[in-house]
């Protein structure tokens, strides 16, 4: 059994090898359209620019990284801090996260009821909201990431740590510990009130 979550504890860590490999691409076609720019003789100020714009490119996707290795799900405190794009966090209270499970979904985003042949799906770690915190119901996201739609939050398995059974299991397993460290945590300040 794991220990109650501390704060600060990262429960699904980020992806960053998608960004990486788009950094990668930047930097080999930079290269490749400086190289054919020489090749066929072109003014040294194309080649300057073609060499600055993927060098813009090559940082860009640098930066994305950077912000896909960070952590999707990180205890805070008493709230569930949720990344599910490069630039925003929302941080959930624990006591409306309701349960979390394992599911999938069409990797060509397909709906369920449209054609599908079952084979090309991704991993996804769903989120349950409670149905009476309404003000958590949807936020913003970056789709590739994941979605957070009428109170489920669907992490996309490409963009975090690798989605097993066992990750979820251990995450849905924090999430109890932390959910009853809390409680235990407000019952003992409401025990010492005079």
């Amino acid at each position: 059994m794991n220990a109650p979550a501390g704060p600060g504890e990262t429960w699904l860590r980020g992806n960053l090898r998608p960004a990486a490999v788009l950094a990668a691409l930047s930097a080999a076609l930079t290269l490749i359209a400086v190289a054919v720019a020489l090749v066929c003789g072109a003014p040294l100020i194309l080649i300057g620019a073609l060499g600055g714009a993927g060098g813009l490119a090559v940082v860009g996707a640098g930066l994305l990284a950077a912000a896909a290795g960070r952590p999707r799900l990180q205890l805070q405190g008493s709230a569930l801090r949720v990344r599910l794009a490069p630039f925003a966090v929302h941080d959930v209270p624990l006591e409306v996260v309701e349960c979390v499970f394992l599911g999938s979904r069409s990797l060509y985003g397909m709906d369920d009821t449209e054609t599908n042949d079952g084979r090309r799906r991704v991993a996804t770690l769903v989120l349950r909201i409670a149905e009476r915190a309404t003000g958590w119901r949807s936020r913003p996201t970056t789709r590739a990431w994941g979605t957070w739609e009428d109170g489920n939050v669907v992490c996309d398995g490409r963009w975090c740590e690798p989605l097993t059974a066992g990750v979820v299991r251990e995450v849905a397993q924090r999430l109890l510990d932390a959910k009853r460290a809390a409680a235990a945590a407000a019952g003992t300040s409401a025990g010492a009130e005079p």
